[in-house]
């Protein structure tokens, strides 16, 4: 699948629609014209499924300000995982919690599946679509919106072989969630880079150095700003949805 303009307006509505209770992003996924919807949730894992346009769609919630939820994110050691590479084991242990139910959704669907999420909610997304690979369902695309990177040099390797072609990771401009873990850690991110510059420009294919220099350049106009020069702002949420919308 190529990059779908319409799709990822439509993923990144619904990964804003995951931070909500289950009967808000109902309505929500309602109001899109998508149906059969499902809510999956343990612990501190929430996500949910919708059916429309010949796909289903899966979302995963992100970070939200809990003490689970950080402490996953922390859990930086990796693990061997999905397609026999090496990921992180909070992410992991986060997909494991509501794998079972959302796995038998797809199953019973029968449909190519559309994986999004935001921030946390991508790196879930992006190990949630590596197991529906390996378990014979069809991954029709992979929209994420300032996701962590996931996993090991391994790990992409084989994930860019399996999915790479169908996943975009959506970068905006000084995201700071985007740079973590770090690559001297060993992590690697997957998929195709769709990146919105300082002006809300959209490119294909930057280079992870033209990204840098935009970062040090964006960083040193704005020293002594905190929220700005830290990266916080460019990962609301709200910001891709606006962005996404205007593609």
């Amino acid at each position: 699948m190529s990059f779908d303009a319409e799709l990822a307006g439509l993923t990144a509505r619904m990964s804003r629609s995951a931070y909500r209770s289950a009967d808000a992003a109902a309505g929500d996924i309602s109001g899109l014209g998508f149906g059969g919807f499902r809510w999956y949730s343990d612990e501190s894992t929430q996500a949910f499924s919708c059916s429309g346009a010949g796909r289903l769609h899966v979302a995963f919630r992100g970070t939200e300000a809990n003490p689970i939820d950080w402490t996953r994110n922390a859990r930086f050691k990796p693990v061997v995982g999905e397609l026999d590479g090496r990921v992180h084991s909070g992410f992991r242990s986060g997909v494991d919690e509501v794998w079972g139910e959302v796995l038998s959704g797809i199953a019973s669907a029968a449909k190519p599946v559309v994986f999004t999420g935001h921030s946390l909610g991508g790196a879930l997304a992006t190990l949630a679509a590596a197991r529906t690979h390996q378990a014979g369902h069809t991954v029709a695309g992979v929209y994420t919106f300032g996701q962590p990177r996931v996993g090991r040099g391994d790990f992409r390797s084989a994930y860019e072989d399996a999915l790479g072609e169908v996943t975009y990771r959506l970068i905006n401009h000084i995201d700071i969630v985007t740079r973590i873990p770090l690559m001297i850690q060993g992590y690697r991110h997957v998929g195709q880079r769709i990146y919105f510059d300082a002006s809300g420009s959209l490119h294909f294919g930057t280079s992870a150095w033209k990204v840098a220099l935009d970062d040090i350049k964006y960083r040193l106009a704005h020293f002594g700003r905190i929220k700005e020069a830290a990266g916080l702002s460019p990962h609301d949420m709200a910001a891709y949805v606006s962005l996404a919308g205007t593609l």
